[in-house]
């Protein structure tokens, strides 16, 4: 979304030059300013797109949504399953700056697994845990308590595609974590 707008000021930028471009002569200084002017907003413009798409962070409701969906409905309770595709839904439209909705999510899917779904060494974790995300104060630290869920639920109970999607799903919590 904001690549395009910013692509959107960058074209608007190009358009600007050209019509100053034909509705002056050649030969005034006026035009020459003109250009210098669109050429310096159309370069901030670029600046500006390259520096959001590498200091965006992704949205970690979404993030949680798609670890969510690798996981088999055999490792989730009868009621969470029930639920899930709602579950997703809200996990997709909460806003990445909102830390109780997102600690909330976390909460749901942990509590929404069985205990059977996780690895030998989540007992040995779960009570702090679960403490860390109910007293977490930023999306920063949800997002490494998101990763150490994914990390602690056994493979066996994730989808085929898991082996595919979990490096870029752990990079992009990685990311929502610095």
């Amino acid at each position: 979304m904001k690549s395009k707008l910013f692509s959107t000021l960058a074209l608007s930028a190009t358009v600007l030059a050209l019509n100053a471009q034909m509705s002056m002569p050649s030969t005034t200084g006026i035009q020459q300013d003109a250009q210098k002017s669109a050429v310096q907003t159309k370069s901030n413009a670029t600046q500006t797109v390259a520096k959001a798409e590498t200091t965006a962070k992704p949205a970690l409701g979404s993030l949680i949504s798609q670890f969510s969906g690798q996981i088999s409905p055999t490792a989730l309770t009868d009621d969470f399953n029930k639920n899930k595709s709602s579950f997703e839904t809200q996990a997709k439209s909460t806003p990445a700056t909102d830390v109780k909705a997102n600690a909330g999510l976390l909460q749901k899917l942990q509590g929404g697994l069985k205990s059977t779904a996780f690895t030998s060494g989540w007992a040995a974790i779960k009570d702090k845990w679960q403490a860390g995300v109910k007293g977490a104060t930023s999306t920063k630290q949800l997002a490494g308590y998101a990763k150490t869920l994914t990390e602690n639920v056994n493979p066996k109970f994730l989808g085929s595609n898991w082996e595919k999607i979990k490096p870029t799903l752990t990079s992009a919590l990685d990311k929502a974590a610095q």
